[in-house]
């Protein structure tokens, strides 16, 4: 019984210890399949490589616009978009038959726009003519209200020394009846002798009138019974009325240049020469004579003046002259009173006379000024010749196409990128299509990002592979780096090919990469990690004692990052060593303190 009980008790403690070996493994089992399996790498020295890629496409260095004249129908387009062109290929032909009406419409537009100059420039001439009338007329206004002032003035002082002596020869007891007569008989023979001259000159000037309006009305009726009027033609020499001494007429520039400038009067009067069965209507006989009596108004009214004033100059002489003899019949001898009166008289007379000279002076010489004052400018002969020069230089491009059969060629070698043409619609101010000059070579475009910006710049050597055959081109050096405008955060990158590499559109790739300065200590990117005060941080493995035995734990390290790629990442000295195990990879997700097993 004792032995039975003893295998029972060796049984059961056999069983025991099986089952803690068996509870042992198991949980070793449960404790490994917990614990996060971590690879890891220890810190080493190296570069730190960017590299730069993009995609892009093959573009021309010049761009050629082909232009040809605004507002044509085109007749066909010979070329597409893309296709190779060589120098003096016909690209689109222009409508013949739309070409030539538009040529007869601008050679019609330029012959308007022919007679407006000359019609501005007639006007200009006329209002110069006007001007300088009117200048000479102040002119001739202040000399003959001067010397009709100073005349009044030399009569007051005159009569002043005739009363004065009157005076004298009284208290000297002389008479001076006989000396006053002669006085008398003088200024009236004098005064004759004014109004017959200004008569005189009055109708000598009304007889000038009358002839220069027989001569125009012949002119204009000779010129209006003609067929045709010639291209040049001079007009009659023709009386015309006085006017002030100019050292040069003045011209106009503009399409005709006459040998002499044309009468503003014979363009108004005569007009454009057209073919006419009968003469003259009285109507326009009269308009010519209205019109020249205004040319000669303000000389014919201060010439009628000049007589006016010289006819009563003369009545008043022979007032004075009858006045003497009446009294001189009734006997009557001056007193000294009336002497001493006509002095004073005479006296006054005179000064009223010097005032009016000065007035006179005043007034007509600021009428001079006003008629002097210069004039507003008139540039629309010279601007409508200016358009006209412009119409002749488009007529010019018309009539070359016309001759070139309406054909429009291809200035260069080159492919075909735009055309803003139709076949049926009309050509616009744009260019009609636009070529990529071959000549000038191929450049690769593309665009990079700011980030990338930082690492490549111009004059760095970078590789092409052209997606299409995969061929590879090195040392292509960056010609251009600029923002893009368009796309805000982009730059604009050009590499310039060498000839007889790509083609134009084709796409390739660029790559290129900078390398870094040296580091000691560098990491895999995926060691880095950010706690939640945005610092970095690697966990590293440390083996700690626990009751379970050694054990792998991950601990927190900060570190300072210099410099990093995609991959790799440049750390500050001092924070690793080279023989710490810094975990960079894991089957779960790791924490500081969390139980580690490097797999």
């Amino acid at each position: 019984m004792y032995l039975k009980n003893k295998r029972l008790i060796g049984k059961l403690a056999a069983l025991f210890f099986v089952g803690m070996v068996l509870f042992t493994l198991l949980s070793r089992a449960v404790y490994q399949n917990g614990v996060a399996v971590v690879s890891t790498a220890a810190p080493a020295g190296g570069t730190v490589a960017h590299t730069v890629t993009a995609t892009g496409k093959i573009v021309q260095n010049q761009v050629l616009a082909v232009n040809t004249v605004a507002g044509l129908r085109v007749g066909s387009i010979l070329v597409n978009e893309g296709q190779e062109v060589a120098q003096g290929d016909v690209l689109l032909t222009l409508d013949q038959e739309y070409l030539e009406e538009v040529i007869l419409t601008q050679k019609q537009e330029m012959e308007k726009q022919k007679m407006n100059v000359q019609d501005a420039q007639s006007r200009n001439y006329a209002s110069q003519k006007q001007r300088e009338n009117a200048q000479a007329q102040a002119e001739e206004n202040y000399d003959s209200a001067v010397a009709q002032a100073q005349t009044n003035l030399d009569r007051a002082q005159r009569d002043l020394e005739r009363a004065e002596a009157a005076l004298e020869d009284y208290y000297n007891g002389e008479s001076s009846g006989q000396a006053e007569e002669e006085a008398l008989a003088q200024a009236c023979q004098e005064a004759e002798a004014a109004y017959n001259q200004a008569a005189a000159e009055l109708e000598a000037l009304e007889g000038e009138i009358e002839a220069r309006i027989q001569e125009a009305i012949a002119q204009a009726e000779a010129e209006a019974n003609e067929p045709t009027q010639p291209e040049t033609t001079t007009p009659a020499e023709t009386t015309a009325p006085a006017e002030p001494t100019q050292t040069t007429e003045p011209t106009e520039p503009g399409i005709v240049d006459p040998a002499e400038p044309i009468e503003p009067q014979e363009l108004s009067v005569v007009g454009e020469a057209l073919p006419r069965m009968l003469g003259l209507s009285q109507q326009e006989r009269d308009a010519i004579a209205q019109q020249i009596r205004e040319e000669y108004a303000q000389q014919l009214a201060q010439a009628q003046q000049k007589a006016e004033l010289a006819k009563q100059a003369m009545d008043q002489a022979q007032a004075d002259m009858d006045g003497f003899y009446q009294q001189q019949s009734q006997g009557d001898a001056a007193s000294e009173e009336e002497l001493l009166q006509a002095v004073e008289n005479a006296q006054e007379a005179y000064e009223d006379a010097l005032t009016a000279l000065e007035n006179a002076k005043t007034v007509y010489s600021r009428a001079v000024s006003s008629a002097n004052l210069p004039s507003s400018s008139d540039h629309s002969a010279q601007i409508g010749q200016i358009t006209y020069e412009q119409m002749e230089l488009e007529l010019e491009k018309l009539e070359a196409l016309l001759e070139a059969e309406g054909k429009v060629l291809s200035p260069v070698d080159g492919i075909v990128t735009g055309c803003n043409v139709q076949t049926g619609g009309k050509t616009s101010d744009t260019a009609a299509m636009l070529l990529a000059d071959l000549n000038q070579g191929l450049k690769f475009s593309c665009l990079i990002t700011r980030e990338q910006s930082e690492y490549i710049g111009v004059g760095d050597k970078v590789t092409l592979q052209a997606s299409a055959t995969g061929r590879e081109y090195s040392d292509l050096a960056v010609t251009t780096l600029s923002s893009e405008e368009e796309t805000e955060g982009f730059y604009r990158m050009m590499v310039q090919l060498p000839a007889d590499t790509m083609t134009l559109g084709a796409s390739a790739e660029l790559t290129f990469t900078r390398k870094s300065q040296p580091y000691r200590c560098c990491v895999p990117l995926s060691a880095l990690h950010l706690d939640s005060q945005n610092r970095t941080y690697v966990l590293v493995v440390d083996q700690v004692e626990s009751v379970l035995g050694t054990q792998d734990q991950a601990r927190k390290v900060i570190v300072t990052v210099l410099e990093q790629n995609e991959t790799t990442a440049a750390l500050d000295e001092g924070a690793l060593t080279s023989e710490d195990q810094v975990i960079v990879g894991s089957d779960r997700p790791v924490d500081v303190g969390s139980r580690v097993r490097v797999g």
